[in-house]
């Protein structure tokens, strides 16, 4: 059986790559797998082909006026399939993401490729409206957020969470698998992210640590696993697909997060601003405050 699994971000907090990273840790280790990028600009997997944009479902559609397997589906790094459903440029009579989507599920081109993964990479700011369109159109296994130590990135996280409930309060579910911290360089956004999670009421998959071989091999147009697979940044990749396939294929669901309301939230945020004003002002020492 096919498993659908949503990776959520921030735009900017490297989501893209990510997905990209872990997409290729399963196809090496024998899972058939697709890779369908979400964002308007067309570009989740890149990485997966040289460094090269795909032509989009959206562009192909405007283009030719239909689709076909061949114009929108390409294989990447050790045979990853991968699929760009972009967003047109046309300001009359615009296809979005949905609709493109509606296209390949009309033209049956997911289920014709047999995967057993399919990844959906969603960023930005109208990610709402595509994960309800997702979630409205095929059966989602799991969500999960991609995260940085950034406090709009936790916010964006905070809504999505929200956007989970109202989805199961009208009879759509959507299992929340879990936060996927991204470029994390010391103990503190450990630490902030882990608060975070603790007082949502969710949990941390394992942490991708910041790195500069990541930036490198993305200048060389690819992932980090075709372009140095023996690193360890390698390593925290292929731990954290194993993490998520774990948590997809777990019989027990978890209980959702509870989303912090606005003014929890921007307490949450005050007190841990008043724990770094310490530490920085030599108030604890050692970390003490965090």
């Amino acid at each position: 059986m096919t498993e659908h699994i949503v990776l959520y971000g921030k735009g900017g907090v490297g989501t893209s790559t990510l997905t990209s990273n872990v997409s290729a840790a399963l196809v090496e280790a024998g899972f058939r797998v697709l890779l369908i990028g979400c964002g308007p600009k067309g570009d989740s997997c890149s990485i997966l082909n040289g460094g090269i944009p795909l032509p989009t479902v959206c562009n192909q559609l405007e283009k030719n006026g239909s689709i076909t397997f061949d114009s929108v589906i390409r294989r990447g790094f050790k045979d990853i399939y991968c699929i760009e459903l972009g967003r047109s440029e046309v300001e009359q009579g615009a296809t979005d993401a949905s609709q493109a989507l509606d296209l390949l599920l009309k033209h049956d081109l997911i289920s014709a490729l047999f995967p057993d993964l399919v990844l959906y990479d969603i960023s930005g700011d109208h990610a709402c409206g595509v994960i309800k369109a997702l979630s409205e159109k095929i059966n989602l296994h799991r969500i999960f957020a991609v995260t940085t130590s950034d406090f709009n990135s936790l916010k964006a996280v905070n809504s999505i969470m929200e956007q989970v409930k109202r989805l199961a309060d009208n009879n759509v579910l959507l299992p929340f698998g879990g936060l996927l911290p991204n470029g994390i360089a010391n103990s503190f956004e450990e630490s902030f992210i882990a608060d975070f999670a603790k007082r949502t009421g969710t949990h941390i998959l394992g942490k991708i640590p910041r790195s500069l071989i990541v930036r490198q091999c993305e200048l060389y147009g690819k992932t980090v696993i075709e372009a140095s697979p023996l690193s360890n940044q390698a390593y925290f990749y292929r731990r954290l697909s194993n993490h998520i396939v774990d948590e997809s294929r777990s019989l027990t669901v978890r209980q959702p997060p509870k989303a912090l309301s606005q003014e929890k939230l921007s307490k949450w945020a005050l007190e841990w601003a008043d724990r770094l004003f310490a530490l920085e002002n030599g108030l604890v020492t050692d970390g003490a405050s965090i």
